[in-house]
C-alpha cells in the first residue's frame, strides 16, 4: 500500500547560479504535482522556469540581445516588408499558415482548404497579391489568365493591383462560349485529364498575358494556358503562382 496519499503536493526547485568572479545572480524555478503524477519527467518544468529567469536577468543585468541578427531581420521585414534575401513578409505569412493549417493527404497532395480553397482568407490572399503583382510590374501584362475557379482566388486580387482585366479559364463549355482556343491536360489534384476552355474574344494578338494559378503542381495547368496563349498569337509574359504542391 502507497505509504502518501495520492494528492499529496510535491515540489520540485531547480536552483541556477550565474557567478563572474564578482557578481553572483541565483534564479530559480518551481513545479507543484500532486503525488499521482510525480516522477522524474517533471524536474524539466522548473529548469526551464529557472534558464528562462536566468536568461531575462541577465539580458537587463548587461543590457545583452539574444540573437540580435534574428531581431534585426524581423525589423527589416516589418518595416520594408521584404527581407534582404528578398522574400517579403506576404511571403512568410503565407509559410506560416500552411505550416500551421495546411496537411499532407496520403496521395501527397497539400490541402489548404482552411485558408484558400472551400474556404478563403481573403486579407491573406490580397497581401500575396500585392507582393506577387509586385514582381511582374516591369513585364507589363494587359490581362491575367487563369483557371476556374481556385486560380480566381489570387488572380482576382492582383488584377486589381496591376490594373488589368482577368480572363479565366473554364474546365467545361457553356451557352455563352461560341468559339474557344482549347487545351487538355491531366490534372494530378482529381486524378484524371481535363480540358481549358477559353472564349476566342477574351483574348488578342496584341495582349500582354501574364498566367496566374495558385498551386504549381506537376505544371501541367500552366502549360496548357500558355498553348492557349500561343494558339491566340498573344505573348505570354510571365508565370505567377502562389504555392508548389
Amino acid at each position: 500500500q502507497p505509504l502518501s496519499e495520492p494528492s499529496r503536493l510535491t515540489r520540485f526547485t531547480s536552483c541556477l547560479c550565474f557567478y563572474d568572479g564578482e557578481m553572483e545572480i541565483f534564479e530559480y524555478g518551481v513545479c507543484d504535482v500532486d503525488m499521482a503524477f510525480c516522477h522524474s519527467g517533471r524536474t524539466f518544468i522548473p529548469m526551464a522556469q529557472a534558464i528562462h529567469n536566468m536568461v531575462e536577468t541577465l539580458k537587463m543585468t548587461f543590457d545583452l540581445e539574444y540573437q540580435k541578427f534574428l531581431k534585426a531581420k524581423r525589423d527589416d521585414v516589418s518595416l520594408t516588408g521584404t527581407r534582404d534575401d528578398g522574400i517579403g513578409s506576404a511571403s512568410l505569412k503565407l509559410r506560416d499558415r500552411v505550416l500551421r493549417d495546411a496537411r499532407v493527404l496520403p496521395n501527397d497532395i497539400v490541402d489548404v482548404s482552411e485558408f484558400m480553397d472551400s474556404k478563403v482568407d481573403v486579407n491573406l490572399m490580397d497581401i500575396c497579391a500585392k507582393e506577387l503583382a509586385d514582381l511582374f510590374v516591369k513585364q507589363k501584362p494587359t490581362k491575367i489568365l487563369t483557371v476556374a475557379t481556385t486560380g480566381l482566388v489570387i488572380a482576382l486580387p492582383m488584377a486589381k493591383y496591376l490594373q488589368v482585366p482577368v480572363v479565366y479559364a473554364r474546365k467545361e463549355r457553356t451557352v455563352v462560349m461560341a468559339e474557344t482556343y482549347q487545351a487538355g491536360f491531366s490534372s494530378r489534384t482529381v486524378g484524371k485529364n481535363r480540358e481549358l476552355l477559353v472564349s476566342k474574344n477574351h483574348l488578342d494578338p496584341t495582349d500582354r498575358v501574364l498566367v496566374v494559378d495558385d498551386f504549381l503542381s506537376s505544371g501541367a495547368s500552366q502549360e496548357a494556358l500558355l498553348r492557349i496563349i500561343s494558339d491566340a498569337d498573344a505573348t505570354a509574359v510571365g508565370v505567377g503562382v502562389l504555392l508548389e504542391k
